[in-house]
């Protein structure tokens, strides 16, 4: 969903400096999904305690395409415990859809970010974070496409693992907003796609829940919000869909001030987009609503969180006065996996949006009573 606001810009730039390929070409073919393509040290970009590298990996879409994504390692120093060091498998916030958009391989180097990686080094883990397909690679990303957001980030752990014998196949997942949707969709599926790795919990900070249930209620009659944080969150799910479901006619529900600012929003990353999209209301760039035709069954098809399935013990955070990820979509979300008998913990806090400070010590404390 949103993001937390940065200090960092949000920027590939080390990346591309070190050579790396942006792109897969067309032509080239899918690899096993964890298969590492490129793997490239990051002098400098260490968090403390640590040391930093970056990976091109394979995976696949929701589609089950082959696709390429980028993840960047950070391994902690010195000697690793028996059976390697327990990997943090981090989903990060929205940031955009476009290249210029990856920023994990500044984690160890920006203020707001520092506080994100060198908690979970200090408690001994690897922290493996992807940015996503789509982002620093060929295409654009598919925003809050649940599976592929899994598919990225369990084979980011199987990508990071082949590159180190440091690292064991245990491993939790977690992160905030678009990452928390991220979160839940890779606890529903890890044991399924890769069970050679063991998902031992699940820790989701304001996920971005339900969005199958609200969006569709869109349409040319929604007057304009005085967040344009709102049309750009609305702007990047239709530019997701329309990466992830190419087939589905998006066009036919836009007005042409609409086209342009989802054709912006593949390209522009999220503060950019804000700008952009000041003075422009939601509905100012639909025609007919998005309850009609095929447009709320594409969107469940690729959005909707699961609410069985999970193996892994789950930590859900929410903070009540959150206006983005809106409690009561999670409470209804946690409601309902807890009716089929998942395993889920349910804490609520006295924040907005950016519950993550708070939530953090709870995280690791949860992930390190799963993990034994």
């Amino acid at each position: 969903m949103l993001p937390i606001r940065r200090i960092a810009p949000l920027a590939i730039g080390s990346l591309l400096a070190l050579g790396l390929p942006a792109a897969a070409s067309a032509a080239e073919p899918g690899g096993a999904p964890g298969a590492v393509i490129t793997s490239t040290p990051l002098p400098g970009k260490e968090a403390p305690g640590s040391t930093a590298s970056s990976l091109t990996y394979w995976t696949e879409d929701s589609l089950g395409q082959p696709r390429q994504a980028l993840a960047t390692v950070y391994t902690p120093t010195g000697a690793a415990p028996a059976g390697g060091w327990p990997i943090l498998a981090y989903a990060h916030v929205t940031a955009g859809l476009s290249d210029d958009c990856a920023y994990t391989d500044d984690y160890g180097t920006a203020a707001a970010d520092v506080n994100v990686v060198t908690p979970w080094i200090e408690a001994g883990f690897a922290f493996v974070a992807t940015e996503y397909i789509g982002i620093g690679t060929a295409g654009s990303h598919a925003y809050l496409d649940a599976n592929a957001e899994a598919n990225a980030v369990i084979d980011s752990v199987r990508a990071a693992r082949s590159v180190s014998s440091a690292l064991s196949a245990n491993y939790v997942v977690n992160g905030i907003s678009q990452g928390g949707h991220a979160t839940l969709a890779t606890a529903a599926k890890a044991a399924e796609r890769a069970p050679e790795l063991h998902l031992a919990a699940a820790m989701a900070d304001a996920p971005a829940t339900k969005v199958e249930g609200y969006i569709p209620l869109a349409g040319p009659y929604i007057p304009p919000l005085p967040a344009p944080d709102y049309t750009t969150y609305v702007s990047y799910i239709l530019a997701g869909l329309e990466t992830a479901r190419p087939d589905f006619d998006l066009g036919a529900y836009l007005t042409p001030l609409g086209r342009t600012v989802i054709d912006d929003a593949h390209r522009l990353c999220y503060f950019d987009m804000n700008t952009r999209t000041q003075g422009i209301g939601i509905g100012q760039m639909l025609k007919k609503p998005l309850s009609s035709g095929q447009f709320p069954s594409v969107l469940r098809a690729v959005t909707t969180l699961p609410v069985s399935g999970y193996d892994a013990p789950v930590l859900v955070n929410q903070g009540r006065f959150d206006v983005v990820a809106f409690p009561f979509l999670t409470d209804l979300q946690v409601t309902e996996m807890k009716v089929r008998g998942v395993d889920v913990t349910y804490k609520n806090y006295a924040a907005g949006h950016n519950v993550w400070a708070q939530a953090l010590p709870n995280d690791i404390a949860f992930a390190r009573e799963h993990l034994g």
